[in-house]
């Protein structure tokens, strides 16, 4: 299953990418942040991610690109909106009973 791109607000200082915000808010239930900060001491790009339960993280993940890092939060994106569907999917399943 696919969902929707997530969009991304870069901030670009000196023609490189230091810093790269998403918010997903659904509905006004589901709110889910990323927030993707470069550390130029490491070279290194930090993940941070906001939310509720499996979503949040209380410590940023590290990356060697922004990509990869943009590429690690769809996919906690990804699994987060799956967990949400079968929960939705089993909850009118037993309504129809």
């Amino acid at each position: 299953m696919q969902f929707k791109d997530l969009e991304w607000k870069d901030v670009i200082s000196e023609n490189m990418t230091v810093c790269s915000h998403c918010m997903v808010n659904l509905c006004g239930w589901i709110k889910i942040e990323f927030k993707i900060n470069r550390e130029p001491r490491e070279d290194k790009y930090y993940l941070y991610c906001f939310g509720k339960g499996s979503v949040r993280r209380l410590k940023p993940e590290k990356y060697d690109s922004l990509e990869s890092a943009k590429n690690a939060a769809y996919r906690i994106y990804s699994n987060e909106m799956l967990r949400i569907k079968k929960a939705v999917d089993c909850l009118v399943a037993e309504d129809c009973y």
